[in-house]
């Protein structure tokens, strides 16, 4: 059977996850996990830091300091986020916080079937975007980054992820994923599906709905 993965570009996995970081016209690859606490609720904030990290190339320095920030678009995007950090987020609440930086855009996205869900993760990926999945279910309800797709015998079988709740991968991209073969259908509404994360845990959800978070296209 052949199993083909594609994953958002400018990242490694030798070692560390890593991703291009621009400090001025310096390049250099600096850690990706943003892992939140267990006591917050934090996980879209800390799950669009990372979409913003790749398609932005912002300094790591950037991501860590939020608070510190002074003024600018970090400080701005700050103001909006610390309002949801202990409350949870909807994608408009994330919208909300990437349109206090210029250089990129988010869409959110429903859709309807795995297979959907498969190619609008493959085609923003394919841009240059992060999606980033919004998981919903009897046990959860949580953000997670899309960094990888994958398919089996040409046939979508997963969203590759790199979850916020878990400790970073290490010497591999993802650290969760999302089978896009339903495991079960319940007895009223849409079919569920497993969620696996590398501390053992096995959620059933849904995950229909997606923010992409892309680069602006800059006008000619």
């Amino acid at each position: 059977m052949t199993i083909t993965q594609v994953y958002v570009s400018g990242i490694r996995a030798e070692g560390e996850l890593q991703y291009q970081a621009r400090n001025g016209s310096s390049t250099r690859w600096s850690p990706l996990a943003m892992q939140q606490s267990p006591l917050d609720r934090a996980c879209g904030v800390h799950a669009l830091l990372v979409g913003l990290a790749i398609v932005t190339h912002a300094p790591r320095s950037s991501l860590e300091n939020l608070a510190e920030a002074s003024r600018g678009p970090w400080r701005a995007f700050w103001e909006l986020a610390r309002g949801i950090y202990f409350e949870g987020s909807a994608a408009k609440d994330l919208q909300r916080c990437a349109g206090a930086l210029e250089n990129v855009s988010t869409r959110e996205v429903r859709t309807q079937t795995p297979d959907k869900l498969y190619r609008v993760c493959l085609a923003a990926i394919e841009a240059g975007g992060v999606p980033l999945l919004d998981l919903d279910g009897p046990a959860i309800a949580h953000w997670t980054v899309v960094l990888g797709v994958e398919s089996r015998a040409g046939k979508p079988s997963a969203l590759l992820c790199l979850d916020p709740s878990v400790g970073a991968p290490w010497a591999a991209f993802t650290n969760a994923r999302f089978d896009l073969t339903p495991d079960r259908k319940p007895a009223r509404g849409k079919p569920l599906h497993s969620y696996r994360d590398t501390d053992g845990r096995i959620k059933q959800a849904h995950g229909y709905s997606v923010l992409l978070v892309m680069p602006k296209q800059q006008p000619p």
